[in-house]
């Protein structure tokens, strides 16, 4: 008989971890691929195939082996946006990614076309030093989270860092009408051991989420060349904040550690 393929203990162990509300985007596909082994590529493709997910120039997406050298950002961006092909290794951060692409095609694509585009203007110079517009593409695609409210107000005081306001006082609006949704699979592959600290880069959206798909809002998002000006067109959010998000927060006086609830450089001037 021929044996079972080994179980990596990775996957096992972070069952309990996936269950958390940070993982909540790509619920529906981590429901699909639970199984005995590592997600196959082949796995991973099909469930990009059954939902047709292409890049920005409409080639569909491939997960597959990564090459045996190491890869440039050039090479990587460019290969997607020309291939479809996306470089996929056995691990937590290439699969995190891969689920993001099929969750949240749109944004996908219109990270890496950006990252292309910019690669192409700016050739080899691009490509060793970041500018500031890839600097913001690149934070979205690692730590990215997309909020969305249609109450601008809820909105301003994140980009205020008046974490008091928004999640204590009016913490049942925010409740009722924001939605926190984490695209940054850097950041997803950190939260398998969530700590203090922990912080994604928000794209803030005053949209009705009961009637936007938020995959096309962030999509357009990022196709405004304004919001790649620089960093700070992305807030700060410190994760464990978002009621539900950590049972700590549940009491009010988790946010008095300012150490992680920070008043922000950008209030203080």
């Amino acid at each position: 008989m021929k044996a079972a393929p080994a179980v990596p203990m990775a996957w096992h162990a972070a069952a309990g971890a996936l269950a958390a509300p940070f993982f909540d985007g790509v619920r529906p596909l981590l429901r699909e691929l639970q199984c005995e082994v590592w997600p196959s590529l082949a796995a991973l493709n099909m469930l990009a195939a059954r939902q047709r997910i292409a890049n920005a120039r409409g080639v569909p997406i491939q997960f597959v082996p990564p090459l045996a050298e190491a890869i440039s950002a050039m090479r990587y961006e460019t290969c997607i946006a020309e291939t479809g092909e996306v470089p996929t290794r056995d691990n937590w951060h290439d699969l995190f990614n891969a689920l993001q692409w099929i969750a949240f095609p749109h944004l996908k694509s219109a990270l890496n076309a950006q990252h292309a585009r910019l690669l192409a203007a700016g050739g080899s110079a691009e490509a060793v030093a970041r500018s500031a517009p890839r600097d913001v593409l690149t934070m979205c695609d690692e730590s990215g989270i997309i909020v969305a409210s249609r109450d601008a107000s809820l909105l301003e005081l994140i980009r205020r860092f008046q974490w008091r306001e928004l999640f204590v006082v009016r913490r049942e609006q925010v409740i009722a009408n924001m939605r926190f949704v984490l695209v940054g699979h850097g950041l997803m592959e950190k939260l398998l051991s969530p700590f203090i600290g922990i912080t994604a880069k928000a794209m803030l959206l005053e949209v009705d989420v009961k009637s936007v798909e938020l995959d096309h809002a962030a999509a357009a998002w990022l196709r405004d060349q304004a919001h790649l000006a620089d960093a700070r067109q992305l807030a700060p959010l410190p994760l464990l904040g978002i009621p539900g998000w950590d049972a700590r927060n549940e009491s009010a006086a988790f946010y008095d550690d300012t150490t992680y609830f920070r008043a922000g450089r950008r209030l203080r001037v």
